[in-house]
């Protein structure tokens, strides 16, 4: 079958649902065939899933992009997400041609090529070429620029998104009844569960191999979305790792305040009881996802979609498994705390030796995907979707159960350049919102919900739906980290050994090796080593951006 068939195919497929308030359906472009080449890396993120023998460098997606749009994706490598940016880094040490454009999560990584000389003003390009569309997306959440402005240029493009990754506690509710539990509203209530959960076989089995909570502190204590530690810490009043503005209205450290010291106690007291697996510094994403898939951990922190990955996972396994979102718990004088994520979730970064085709190229490309956001049309990503995402039936309805769809559900917006669909965030949010309440959808809000892979009669969507409602109800609680800037002159410097001994330090008293007491010596080598200059060179950035136009 040709484009045109099957363009004229969805066409009727799509006048059957317009008693459903489907719009008509968007025209697609003629197939270029002479596609240009755009050359890219990816990162093998344990949530794609791959079928019909696709993989990162051939898969629907990469057809749909060369017959569609013209633009010839080719992978050069795929690695996995732990040798990911290490692999990059190696890349630019080794003086190796970069592809054209690529994608990173890690602030150190996406400094260190800011700073490396080898990428294109992602800014002046993306002022050229991005759509009105992308454009307005993007004026929603301008401060997202912010940590890629290198001397006034914009060095990469940020990767935005209209979740801040908020955590909510999700918790084991079939555990809950059969130990005939409540769900905990402050620290000390949690105790109790976790020790049940440890102690008490709440799965029933006559073992004892669960335990209470877990976390992914690997490298850095507050960069995993599952496995959060950040509110444990922001029951005390402090969150680590960040910068927040203090009583005279400056910012500071968040993991030097003496709040840190009360949570480091409780952490330590946590371990010591057993309640957190003893695997805790050498756990990541990835870990602690495989921890709760195989059915050991009763309580963790983690955004809305963790109600999809690694839930469901659990669930094929095991069907009875039920996690629930419940609120963030409070410390016992009632304060509660949580990180909330940044307005981006990565960058996207361009070699400064992109050929002029291959960079129009990827602008049509995301333009076009950005279209996604702003169209009336259900089915305007169904060229690729269709089979994948869901099942089109005859009738023309949309079938998103795994069981109808052949070789099962994936969700092909992880194939895209970004690693993610495009984020309008207003129209996103409004879509999920009367989702999550129930109320009639029209055939924008279809649109933009599929353009997710959300199909809104999918009743894998409901915990996650119950999560928002849950994130909605403590949006008090959210903390940002204030310094969005590039890396300050001493942070290039010693970041690297400040953030080594900050973790080290809080391992070893975590894990009962090192007396509390550590912790004060800990702030002061912070400060003599590095931290009180930064402190002031943060400052000095937070002044210049409360004076910018």
């Amino acid at each position: 079958m040709n484009w045109k068939q099957i363009y004229l195919s969805l066409s009727f497929l799509c006048l059957i649902l317009l008693t459903a308030g489907c719009s008509p359906k968007t025209p697609q472009p003629e197939p270029d065939k002479s596609a240009v080449v755009l050359t890219t890396v990816n990162m093998n993120d344990p949530t794609t899933v791959y079928k019909n023998g696709e993989n990162a460098t051939d898969n629907v997606h990469i057809r749909w992009a060369y017959n569609t749009l013209g633009v010839n994706i080719r992978t050069k490598w795929s690695a996995p997400v732990e040798d990911y940016d290490m692999k990059l880094r190696l890349m630019l040490s080794s003086d190796d041609v970069l592809p054209d454009v690529f994608t990173s999560n890690v602030m150190d990584t996406v400094n260190t090529f800011m700073l490396s000389g080898k990428l294109l003003d992602a800014g002046e390009a993306w002022e050229r070429y991005a759509s009105p569309t992308w454009k307005a997306a993007m004026a929603e959440v301008p401060e997202a620029w912010e940590p890629f402005e290198i001397n006034g240029k914009r060095m990469a493009i940020p990767i935005i998104t209209e979740q801040a990754s908020q955590s909510v506690l999700w918790i084991r509710k079939d555990w809950l009844k059969h130990l005939n539990l409540e769900a905990p509203n402050n620290l000390k209530e949690l105790e109790t569960v976790m020790t049940a959960f440890t102690y008490d076989d709440p799965d029933g089995n006559g073992i004892q191999d669960t335990y209470g909570i877990d976390f992914a502190i690997k490298d850095q204590y507050v960069v995993s979305p599952i496995g959060d530690i950040s509110w444990v810490f922001g029951a005390y009043g402090a969150i680590p790792s960040i910068w927040s503005k203090n009583e005279k209205g400056q910012l500071v450290y968040g993991s030097v305040q003496p709040q840190i010291k009360q949570a480091l106690a409780t952490l330590k007291s946590w371990k010591r009881k057993g309640y957190i697996g003893n695997n805790l510094a050498l756990q990541d994403f990835s870990q602690v996802n495989q921890n709760i898939i195989d059915g050991k951990v009763g309580i963790v922190a983690g955004p809305r979609w963790f109600g999809d990955y690694p839930f469901q996972q659990l669930k094929a396994k095991e069907p009875s498994a039920e996690f629930v979102p419940y609120p963030i718990p409070a410390g016992m004088d009632g304060t509660a705390a949580r990180l909330k994520g940044n307005s981006y979730s990565g960058a996207l970064m361009i070699n400064r030796h992109i050929s002029e085709e291959a960079l129009q190229a990827f602008f049509r490309y995301q333009n076009y995907l950005y279209e996604a956001t702003v169209t009336n049309d259900p089915l305007y990503l169904s060229a690729y979707q269709n089979g994948y995402d869901y099942v089109l039936n005859p009738d023309g309805s949309l079938d998103s159960n795994s069981n109808d769809i052949p070789g099962g559900k994936v969700q092909t917006f992880k194939y895209t350049l970004m690693g993610q669909y495009a984020s309008y965030p207003s129209r996103i949010k409004a879509a999920l919102l009367k989702m999550g309440r129930g109320k009639n959808l029209n055939s924008h809000d279809r649109a933009v919900l599929l353009s997710m892979g959300v199909d809104p009669k999918d009743e894998i969507q409901s915990p996650i739906m119950q999560a928002d409602a849950v994130v909605m109800q403590q949006r008090q609680i959210d903390r940002s980290n204030l310094f969005q800037g590039p890396p300050t002159k001493t942070m290039q410097a010693r970041n690297a050994y400040l953030q080594k001994n900050e973790l080290e330090t809080f391992n070893s008293i975590i894990y009962g090796e090192e007396p509390l007491a550590t912790f004060d010596e800990f702030v002061q080598k912070w400060m003599n080593s590095g931290g009180r200059q930064i402190t002031n060179e943060v400052n000095e950035w937070y002044r210049s951006t409360e004076t910018r136009p």
